[in-house]
């Protein structure tokens, strides 16, 4: 544990280890071209009121480090705002997170997009509709908050989770979109198979369209995707595929 440099703040190695894996989130959704400029990605530490994200407009999100992360509490008080070499923009949407944080305890890692792909398919009015194996979480339906504006106020916030729901992502029509999970990790599964099932969705019109399958199957491929535990299974695979771009890059974290 240190005292945090400019702060009274301890932070436990736990919520070191947090940081650095919310930069190296930031860093492999900046490498998949789907956070964007404004983009920001947070992890709520567990059984706390501490809500940790990533810098707004102006950073490289490919340079992201671990002493370059916001701390916020849900009622958006910042703890720590990052100083060193270069200050950090504060993200302008930040309440995207801390509401969502307040509204799904089971979200403890959300993801605020500008992904083409599917930003597209919420600029044409098109549902995301699972479309391969992948993008099975999908099935049952994507919601779509019908508002291109910020959200820059707490009305917007409130409005945005509500219609996120229960579910694991919710397009921003004209704007981008929300993904939510339990984890770092099945956070950036799910970044990653929503952005590639809407490029099958919009290169398959070409061919006519996709084929839908039999509705049964989603649920079943589903069940078999469905980690044992936070972290583990096909979120660790690609966590750790990533990496390996990570380590390659080299650049301090």
């Amino acid at each position: 544990m240190t005292i945090e440099a400019g702060t009274k703040r301890i932070i436990s190695d736990e919520e070191w280890a947090e940081r650095r894996k919310l930069a190296l989130l930031c860093r492999i959704l900046g490498m998949q071209n789907s956070i964007g400029l404004y983009g920001h990605v947070s992890i709520r530490m567990p059984d706390s009121d501490i809500v940790l994200m990533t810098p707004g407009a102006g950073s490289r999100k490919t340079r992201v480090r671990t002493d370059q992360i916001f701390v916020f509490t849900m009622d958006g008080k910042i703890l720590y705002h990052p100083g060193g070499d270069k200050p950090m923009q504060i993200p302008a949407e930040w309440r995207i997170h801390t509401q969502i944080h307040k509204d799904r305890p089971d979200a403890m890692c959300i993801a605020h997009l500008h992904a083409r792909a599917s930003t597209l398919m919420g600029i044409a009015g098109k549902d995301l509709e699972p479309v391969y194996s992948q993008g099975s979480f999908t099935y049952g339906g994507i919601p779509t908050w019908d508002d291109p504006r910020m959200v820059l106020d707490d009305a917007a916030a409130v409005e945005l989770s509500k219609k996120l729901g229960k579910a694991q992502a919710c397009q921003m029509r004209g704007h981008g979109s929300v993904v939510v999970a339990d984890h770092a990790e099945s956070c950036l599964q799910y970044c990653t198979f929503i952005e590639e099932n809407a490029q099958y969705q919009i290169d398959a019109v070409a061919l006519g369209g996709h084929k839908p399958f039999p509705e049964e199957l989603w649920t079943k491929l589903a069940a078999q995707r469905r980690p044992s535990r936070p972290g583990t299974g096909g979120s660790a695979l690609l966590w750790n595929y990533w990496m390996q771009f990570i380590d390659e890059e080299g650049i301090p974290l």
